[in-house]
């Protein structure tokens, strides 16, 4: 009898160890969710993505909604927005929400549109804290380009090779033997810059690779000739994809050991493969396209910011010039002779200035 207590006992113990362990599964495990609440009689709406792993906040104040996303892994807790400060100038606004897990930052809405805060009237500028913005304090120059911000590697077009800046070292690159001012075929890959050998004519069969972290420079002789009138597609990590038109021909270039092969057509989009005709690939000059939750364009050289399901497109800055490059949330432009560093948690931040910008910046600049 003693030993039925017993076993019913453990078996009652087991199941409660089974209902804890599942309703810790429940708790932990990522869910989509939608939830609003308000703050000083601001209207929060706070949604869960967990397939594409982000949180997305709209902030509602006198009928005018503004957004914020921020990417993260999944947490237990809710109303992440405990305060939100508001600054005024006329019509034009900045909501500051503030809370302990996110870094958030001031959402604006100036001339009748949700606007970067870097990019609001003085006026309404003025009211916000400096913490929001850089500083840009000249650290050096190194042949007449300005240097803000050291932290990543550059590498400047100088007509036959690169400017090389960093923080450890500033140098030269020499690359091609007769000067180049138009270079169509330099592309990335994850790890390396890769160049069409433009000391040839017509066609080439040389790629130069240079090693975006460190500036090492290598030559890899190819297997075929491919003509420059032929554009890059895009990069999966360390293969460069080429499109040679005149051959009518795509192939897939190694940037780490310099293999060169021939591949069946076919384009990345939204982080899968898809067959597609030559034709089309040449027709069109498609692009690889990567999903994303920041969504970049340049219209009439006014860069925004749609985040997914939007309906706000959010003005960044005006008078760009030209896109850099684009990492996730990270971009960078050039605005008249000044390279920028945007995103949405970090702001706007000077990297650079290069007087010779003002006339020729095409293909010119690339980052890491």
């Amino acid at each position: 009898m003693n030993k039925l207590k017993i076993n019913k006992l453990q078996g009652f113990q087991l199941c409660l160890i089974i209902i804890f362990i599942l309703f810790v599964i429940f708790i932990l495990i990522p869910k989509n969710y939608t939830k609003e609440y308000k703050v000083n009689n601001i209207i929060v709406k706070e949604t869960y993505n967990k397939k594409d792993k982000y949180y997305y906040f709209t902030l509602t104040y006198k009928d005018i909604t503004l957004d914020l996303l921020f990417e993260s892994k999944y947490k237990q807790n809710r109303n992440f927005i405990k305060k939100i400060k508001v600054v005024k100038e006329d019509n034009n606004f900045c909501l500051i929400p503030s809370g302990e897990t996110f870094n958030f930052y001031p959402v604006c809405y100036d001339n009748n549109t949700e606007t970067s805060y870097n990019a609001i009237n003085t006026t309404l500028k003025n009211k916000l804290s400096s913490k929001y913005f850089s500083k840009n304090n000249l650290i050096s120059t190194y042949q007449d380009i300005n240097i803000y911000n050291n932290d990543y590697s550059y590498f400047i077009w100088n007509y036959d090779g690169f400017y090389y800046l960093n923080s450890k070292e500033n140098q030269k690159i020499d690359i091609f033997n007769k000067e180049q001012y138009t270079i169509n075929l330099i592309g990335y890959t994850k790890d390396y810059l890769v160049v069409a050998d433009y000391d040839s004519n017509y066609t080439f069969n040389n790629f130069y690779t240079i090693n975006l972290s460190n500036g090492h420079l290598k030559k890899y002789k190819l297997n075929r000739d491919i003509y420059f009138d032929s554009y890059y597609p895009g990069y999966i990590k360390n293969k460069l994809y080429i499109v040679d038109s005149k051959e009518n021909a795509m192939y897939e270039f190694n940037a780490r050991n310099g293999k060169l092969e021939k591949v069946s057509t076919r384009i990345y989009k939204d982080n899968k493969w898809e067959d597609i005709s030559i034709k089309t690939l040449i027709a069109n000059k498609e692009k690889f396209t990567f999903k994303t939750n920041y969504n970049y364009t340049l219209e009439d050289n006014t860069l925004y910011l749609k985040y997914p399901n939007s309906k706000n497109k959010i003005l960044i800055q005006n008078n760009i010039t030209n896109i850099i490059r684009i990492m996730n949330k990270d971009i960078y432009y050039l605005k008249d002779d000044e390279l920028y560093h945007y995103n949405p948690i970090e702001g706007e931040e000077l990297l650079l200035s290069y007087f010779e910008w003002n006339f020729n910046y095409n293909n010119i600049i690339y980052i890491n």
